[in-house]
């Protein structure tokens, strides 16, 4: 039992509590499934020309276009959950009392992440009688669903530690979180816009030195995989893709999610831990 209270985090227990027993839970959850859920009727709605019947074969563009929305929601939901977790204890002013008690500096920072991120992950769970709708026509792989739903789960970390990360560099709530908005939006529109240019950049180069008709080569399509709709979409075989060996991009995508994961977490740590001995040593002078 001793061993197994060390792995206890009451930060997380604590902000497990507060999140679900508040009347404004289940309004966003309703919120939630409402939106996907008129997002799903609206596109079975087109593809049966009307109301009139619906063609089996539209399954995987059904599923596939539910898919994109739902990666949409997660982008703007995750941000505004993670990215006041540690300004907002600041703001109040119990951020120095946490740090005091025997709570860790690592507790912390993973309690409050993994909070913000299960609420996150019951959302998804909620959703998943809409795809069932859609999964009954058949045209989707068992694999692919379960692909789908660790996708979710991998860009819910890297987005999450993002804005714990901007929580704790930022001392305001309002700050870190548009700062969060800006870095995963900038980041997904960044990431392929560089590829073009660089594929463009490689087309002039080639031009100049009188090689227009040489094959262009594939790696700047390794950014595209970065990007969490083109990985997305490579769930489908529809995106840009680029094998480096024989590894999926799908594992290069979570690969490189879960290195900003564990570079975001750490380096919230790394800057969070400072603050308790200072305090304590103001407590000692008094």
């Amino acid at each position: 039992m001793s061993d197994l209270r060390r792995f206890r985090n009451p930060v997380l227990f604590n902000e497990w509590k507060m999140r679900m027993r508040t009347n404004r839970s289940p309004w966003i959850i309703l919120l939630y499934l409402l939106v996907l859920g008129a997002m799903t009727l609206t596109l079975i709605f087109f593809m049966t020309n009307g109301g009139s019947y619906y063609n089996p074969n539209d399954t995987r563009e059904l599923f596939m276009m539910l898919s994109v929305f739902q990666l949409g929601m997660i982008c703007f939901v995750v941000p505004g959950l993670t990215s006041g977790v540690i300004s907002g204890e600041r703001e109040r002013q119990t951020l120095s009392v946490l740090l005091t008690t025997n709570v860790s500096a690592t507790r912390l920072i993973l309690g409050k992440w993994l909070a913000s991120l299960s609420f996150m992950t019951f959302l998804v769970i909620a959703t998943i009688p809409l795809y069932a709708i859609v999964f009954l026509y058949g045209g989707i792989s068992p694999a692919q669903v379960i692909k789908v739903f660790g996708f979710y789960v991998i860009t819910m970390f890297g987005i999450g530690s993002i804005g714990v990360l901007m929580s704790t560099l930022i001392k305001r709530t309002g700050i870190a979180t548009v700062v969060t908005y800006a870095v995963v939006f900038g980041y997904a529109i960044g990431s392929s816009i560089l590829a073009e240019i660089i594929r463009e950049f490689i087309r002039y180069q080639r031009r100049s030195g009188g090689m227009s008709s040489a094959t262009m080569p594939d790696w700047p399509d390794l950014l595209h995989n970065f990007n969490p709709l083109f990985a997305m979409l490579n769930i489908f075989e529809e995106g840009p893709q680029l094998r480096i060996g024989n590894v999926d991009p799908y594992a290069v995508y979570c690969l490189f999610f879960g290195i900003i994961t564990l570079f975001c977490l750490l380096l919230a740590i790394y800057l969070i831990q400072p603050v308790k001995p200072r305090f304590r040593k103001v407590k000692e002078e008094q």
